[in-house]
Order: C-alpha cells, then structure tokens, then sequence
C-alpha cells in the first residue's frame, strides 16, 4: 500500500447561535474541491449521526461538548476527532488509495466474495433494527420544480428490507399546475428497491440464488486503513427490451465481508400510469444506499438516495420528469421496537400519508435536520410561487 497525504485537513471559527450543541459544516475532497456527499458523521459513543447531502453539508446535535466526532466515506481515509465546542467546520476528506489489481486475479473472485458477503449477512436475517429518518422528494417537470414532500417517520429494518413505517411530520408544496407529473408511492420505490443488505427478490435482481445470471468483476480496490473495500459489478448477462432489471455495484469488505455501500441502476421500472398518459420511453431508476459498518456485526443502513427519470406523452405534450429523493437515518432507537409500525406495501400513496398528519410549524421551524438537506434555487423559487399550495408556502 503506497504512502498516503495526511489524513484530513479542518478549519473552524465560532458562531454565535442559541442551540450551543449544533454543529453544522461542509466536506469537501482535499485534490478537488469538490463537495462529498454520502459521508457518514457519527458522535462515538452515542447513536447519533447524519450523513452529508449532495452539496456536502451537514448539521448535526450533540447532547453536550466537547464531543468525539468520526467522519467517514467508503472511498475516504477515516478521521476522528473531538470538537470542544460549537463551530461551523470545513473538512477536507483525503481520497483513499485505489488499486485497478494488474496482477493476475483468481476466476470467480468477485463472485465468490460477494457471495460470501451475502451469506455473512444472511446470518442476521432474524434481527431487527430501529431508526429515525427524515426523507424528502422533489419532483421537477420539463426542468421546472412541481412538487416537494418531507416526511419524518421511524423504520423498522432488517437486512431483507424495510419491514415498516410510522410517519410522525410532514410538510409540503406544490405547484398548481395540470400538466405535472405526479409519482404517488417514490416511498414504496425507495423501500422497495434499496436499503438492504440480503436481496431476496425474483430473476434479474442480484441475489445469491441468481448469482449466475450475472457478469460479476472486481472493478478496483479501495484501500482503507484496516482493510480493502472491493468495488464489485454485476452485470445481467441477458436483456431484452422491456426487461425488468437491476445492474448492482457493491463495496465489501475483503476481511469483515461486510457491505458498505450498494449501487443500483434499474431499467424498466414498472410503473402504473393514468389513462391519459404513456411512456416515451421506458422509465429508469437510480439508487445508492450507504450503510453504517462501525460498532455493529452488521452494517446498519445510513441513506437511500433515489432518482427515477420518466419520460411521457400527455395527449399531445411531452413531459420529462425527474424525481429525486434522499432518506437519511438521523439516530438509531431500540426503543421504537414498541411503536406500531405501517406495512411496507405498493398501495402507499406519499401524498396521502402527508395530509393525515397535522402541520406543525414549531417542529419544523429551523430545524437542524432538515437544515443539512440543502434545497436548490427552483425549489425555492417553487415554495414562493403565487401558483404553489401546501404548507411549505410563503403566506
């Protein structure tokens, strides 16, 4: 393993705010620049953590300073680190070592390992595991933003799937507009699709059943300081047209065969449509799950981002629509295993869910979790709209 930079460069100056245990920041790559999103910010010692939007950001509360803080990323050097009181930070996470492996690499090594990944987290098939998260979706048609949703809810999680769901806030805005595109359950989408560590799923998705089916290589290793993180593809090695199926990308652990992060490209997604409506083409879907391997035999899910690209005739308008959403696990509670928890099914209706909770402004105002989640300026603009609804609207 060659010698690498220092392992991570801050910078800090005070703010004065009234919650003195919020720590807010950015994380950017030290070559680039650029913002890292999907980078785990745990405090030890507690099961409190976040994870960085897409611009890099983050807010995070602590009960009391000074606290330990670890910030990671599966394809970044690990950094500890204690804050000794309120700060806004920008941290500048060094890339980890890869290795394309010239040598010479035994037959069915990638699918061998991902095998062996699958079957170590099979063995916790039968524990289960319980979060707060906070989840938000927006939609945008013809470029234009249409809708946003945000949701609180407590999950139930095993390595299978999300076996339930409690939704406790929401809030939303919507532009009032016919010709939007609608998607009512990218919820069911998200559970559905990603989130879990053992698939158990039918033909032409990437299961230890149908581990045959697929092309399976070791594209690179990432060289972390306690072990290597293989990037393994898998590719179907037969499609056709209209073909349901998923390509996946997994990051395991060459020692723990532990599961850190699983991308997945989903082609023909089946989707019901209003009568008035038909594909242009066929819709496709994008997902990456980041999961949590510290302090737990198994790793414990993190995020699921989510993007579905459709693209419809509406009589005779086209509408290309994208809809974007990001679920982040904000504290584990084995306490929850007492809530009453809704069935995971495809008859969710988000929209619906939404508007059988009451609003309530003072959970929502400035709050620190929603806060890390960064919304673009069309979203803003959406929320401002004199033809927008909902209770995300300016008065």
């Amino acid at each position: 393993m060659r010698s690498l930079l220092p392992l991570l460069l801050i910078f800090a100056s005070s703010i004065s705010v009234c919650n003195a245990q919020t720590m807010q920041g950015r994380i950017t790559d030290a070559k680039t620049s650029l913002p890292i999103p999907f980078v785990s910010i745990g405090i030890i010692g507690t099961n409190t953590a976040t994870v960085t939007n897409e611009n890099g950001e983050f807010v995070i509360q602590t009960a009391k300073f000074p606290a330990k803080f670890r910030f990671s990323h599966v394809s970044y050097q690990q950094f500890e680190t204690t804050i000794h009181n309120e700060k806004v930070i920008h941290i500048k996470l060094v890339p980890a070592a890869i290795s394309l492996r010239e040598i010479v690499i035994k037959p069915n090594e990638g699918k061998n390992l991902l095998k062996s990944a699958l079957l170590y987290a099979r063995e916790y098939i039968d524990s289960s595991f319980y979060a707060k998260a906070f989840y938000r979706q927006l939609t945008a048609t013809n470029n234009k933003a249409t809708e946003i949703h945000e949701l609180f809810y407590d999950i139930a999680w095993n390595i299978k799937h999300i076996q339930g769901w409690a939704a406790t806030q929401s809030r939303f805005a919507e532009l009032n507009d016919p010709f939007k595109f609608s998607l009512s359950n990218q919820s069911f989408l998200t559970f559905s699709y990603a989130g879990y560590l053992f698939p158990d799923k039918r033909r032409r998705y990437v299961s230890v059943k149908y581990l045959d089916d697929y092309d399976i290589e070791i594209d690179r290793y990432i060289e972390q300081k306690d072990q290597n993180i293989a990037v393994i593809s898998c590719k179907l090695k037969k499609t056709r047209k209209n073909l349901f199926y998923a390509n996946s990308t997994y990051y395991v652990g060459v020692k723990d065969l532990k599961i850190y992060r699983l991308e997945n490209k989903i082609y023909n997604l089946p989707l019901s449509l209003s009568p008035n409506l038909s594909f242009k083409f066929p819709p496709i879907a994008s997902t990456i799950a980041t999961f949590n391997g510290n302090n737990s035999p198994i790793p414990m899910l993190e995020s699921i981002s989510t993007k579905v690209y459709v693209s419809l005739y509406a009589n005779d308008r086209e509408l290309n629509s994208s809809i974007s959403s990001l679920l982040t696990v904000f504290a584990i509670d084995p306490q929850l295993k007492e809530q009453r928890f809704q069935n995971v099914n495809s008859s969710i209706k988000d929209k619906k869910i939404i508007e059988s909770l009451k609003y309530d402004d003072d959970f929502w105002r400035n709050n620190p979790i929603v806060k890390q989640t960064a919304l673009e300026d069309n979203f803003i603009k959406l929320m401002e709209s004199k033809n927008a609804f909902g209770t995300m609207t300016n008065p």
